[in-house]
């Protein structure tokens, strides 16, 4: 662009000085993302935008280039984001970016939990999205870090971000200039082994239709398995293996041909490309669709093509090998919460999802909970009556001594031993009640409030209280 008078004339205003950052979203050692405003002469501000600076010795950021360029010749992308300006500044390459309004793919997992119908929804629109960076680019983009946090989703669709190790497919190239990428969703290629191409990136896609599905991180044993575990359903299982082959010549050779995969295997069997579409979005619509409804029969492949019974309409995912069930998607149908506030829609939906499982874990949690409670209720009237052995205790060291122990203590006790499943989904923003981070939390509420009974006995010993025996 060094002929762009465009290119020239912004170059002249120092553009970079009239942008108020609002926030640092990420700082790495060759990149810094920001959230930025831009300030007009007369104090107005414009915005927000993303805006990246990329150390030009890192060799990064190209591919924002061929979409600015893309974009200012006429081409609109349905899943990218529209770049604003791209110039290089000292050492620093500059994008100026629209700002997705959204939640990252992880979150939005993370508040639904995986599911069939989770994947329905938003796999297809993921694969359009790279379809666009391969077939509407010559040589083809390859986005090359395609994971969870880099895919925002809204009301309004999809869309793919964060293109700083994406790069053009060069020819007869024998590999990558540099190796990048998330461990668990980049192909072997992309570490060494040659030059990535699209089928590097219908890997990584693969693997996030497994996380979509699991609501897990892939790793390779679950991959060595063949994507055998319960919560991926039997007709489902040979479009993970082949998206994820160790061999790139092994795999879908086109996003289009695994998005293509896709949408037969949901199908019942003869469907056409458009009734595919079809039955695809009404599973997508039907709520949480569990994987063990479309598993094969015990020692059976999955049947293909399952007839409904006489004057009934086929089953969504007729051929995927679960018994006919006329009501088995229909009866999922999504809740409609627009009657009721934000946290009251969110309460409903985590009950109406749980399996029978969950309800037992619930009942579980409901009964430990209310312990804690009655705990709760107890340590906070014990300074109002206090054992003997604290009777010339300061009332303040009194509740002290039962409140810094027991709420920790008890509490972290109640996140040991409880999933809080419904209160995650509920409050999704929760992020440290999942899993093992959980049990971490709880531990360390525990060992607080043994080292508050310490602290609180080294008080009374200073002021020369009686501490009891």
């Amino acid at each position: 662009m060094e002929n762009d008078p465009l290119a020239a004339y912004l170059a002249a205003l120092a553009r970079d000085d009239c942008y108020r950052v609002d926030e640092v979203l990420k700082t790495a050692p060759h990149e810094t993302t920001e959230v930025v405003y831009f300030v007009g002469a007369n104090a107005a501000e414009l915005g927000p935008f993303v805006r990246k600076r990329i150390a030009v010795d890192a060799a990064m950021g190209d591919a924002y280039g061929h979409l600015f360029r893309a974009q200012r010749a006429g081409r609109r992308f349905r899943h990218l984001p529209r770049i604003y300006d791209v110039h290089t500044t000292g050492n620093e390459l500059v994008v100026v970016m629209e700002y997705i309004q959204g939640r990252t793919l992880r979150d939005e997992v993370y508040e639904r939990d995986g599911s069939v119908a989770l994947a329905a929804q938003w796999f297809p629109l993921l694969c359009d999205g790279v379809m666009e960076l391969h077939e509407q680019f010559s040589p083809p983009v390859i986005h090359r870090d395609l994971k969870p946090t880099n895919i925002v989703v809204s009301d309004a669709g999809l869309t793919i971000i964060d293109f700083g190790i994406a790069r053009a497919f060069r020819e007869g190239a024998a590999g990558d200039t540099a190796h990048f990428g998330t461990r668990c969703y980049a192909p072997p290629e992309q570490f060494g082994y040659g030059q990535t191409d699209e089928r590097s990136d219908v890997y990584a896609l693969g693997m996030l239709l497994y996380y979509l599905l699991a609501e897990r991180d892939p790793s390779p044993s679950v991959a060595a398995a063949g994507f055998a575990g319960p919560e991926v359903p039997f007709a489902l299982r040979p479009v993970l293996q082949r998206a994820c082959a160790f061999d790139p010549a092994a795999r879908f050779q086109t996003v289009r041909d695994l998005k293509a995969a896709f949408l037969a295997a949901l199908a019942p069997a003869g469907a056409s490309p458009a009734d595919r579409g079809v039955v695809v979005t009404q599973v997508a619509g039907a709520g949480r669709v569990s994987p063990a409804d479309w598993a094969a029969p015990a020692g059976q492949a999955a049947p293909v093509g399952r007839a409904a019974p006489a004057g009934q309409a086929a089953p969504v995912g007729g051929d995927l090998g679960r018994p006919w069930a006329a009501t088995a998607v229909s009866a999922a149908a999504p809740i409609d919460d627009r009657p009721h506030g934000v946290v009251v829609s969110r309460v409903r939906r985590a009950f109406s999802t749980l399996s029978s499982g969950e309800t037992a874990g619930l009942v579980i949690d409901v009964a430990l909970l209310v312990v804690w409670l009655l705990f709760m209720a107890v340590l906070i009237a014990m300074p109002f009556t206090p054992d003997e052995r604290y009777a010339t205790w300061p009332f303040w060291l009194i509740a002290f001594q039962y409140w810094t122990f027991g709420i920790p203590f008890f509490t972290g006790f109640l996140f040991i031993l409880t999933d809080v499943r419904v209160l995650r989904r509920a409050a999704p923003r929760l992020r440290l009640l999942q899993g093992a981070r959980l049990r971490i939390l709880g531990i360390a509420l525990v060992v607080v409030g043994v080292i508050a009974v310490g602290v609180t006995m080294a008080i009374a010993n200073a002021m020369g209280l009686p501490t009891g025996s």
